[in-house]
């Protein structure tokens, strides 16, 4: 080649860059509506912080559809490409996990978050709530038991 020539897809090269670059980047706001978010969190309320998500399509159950982890709310969202029964397994790192199976209706409509587990307002948040409580009570007991039967083996010790 050359010099002119070079010096000619230099010139170029530096007068228009976009053009010369192989890939460039960009984004666009997806406003289909159809995505399915969900809220994870803790029996106490408290989220599930950055918990690892994995999604399962109707038709796969072995290989995700997409992965991710939760926010610092606790949620997660994806976009279904069919319907049916997807699966979201989300667990912590820490020995927690929970299950969730959301009904998707036809065209991928975000119908039916039906059958998720744990959430707000539903009778197995409510159970845990209970459940909790029920925890406490019988710690409390337990440690009054344990004062009373360690109170009773002292006055037989000094008797």
């Amino acid at each position: 080649m050359s010099r002119l020539t070079l010096s000619i897809l230099a010139l170029c090269l530096v007068a228009f860059p976009g053009k010369a670059l192989a890939h460039g980047t960009d984004y666009r706001l997806l406003e289909d509506k159809q995505a399915i978010a969900a809220a994870f969190f803790y029996a106490d309320q408290e989220p599930m912080r950055y918990a690892e998500v994995l999604v399962f399509s109707p038709e796969d159950g072995d290989v995700e559809y997409q992965n991710g982890r939760t926010d610092q709310q606790g949620r997660f969202a994806f976009c279904p490409d069919r319907s049916g029964t997807w699966q979201m397994k989300v667990r912590d790192g820490l020995g927690h996990a929970v299950q969730a199976k959301i009904e998707v209706g036809p065209a991928a409509s975000g119908k039916g978050i039906e059958g998720l587990e744990g959430k707000e307002g539903s009778p197995a948040g409510k159970a845990s709530l209970l459940i909790n409580a029920l925890f406490g009570l019988s710690i409390l007991l337990n440690l009054a038991l344990g004062a009373y039967i360690w109170k009773g083996s002292r006055s037989v010790i000094a008797g």
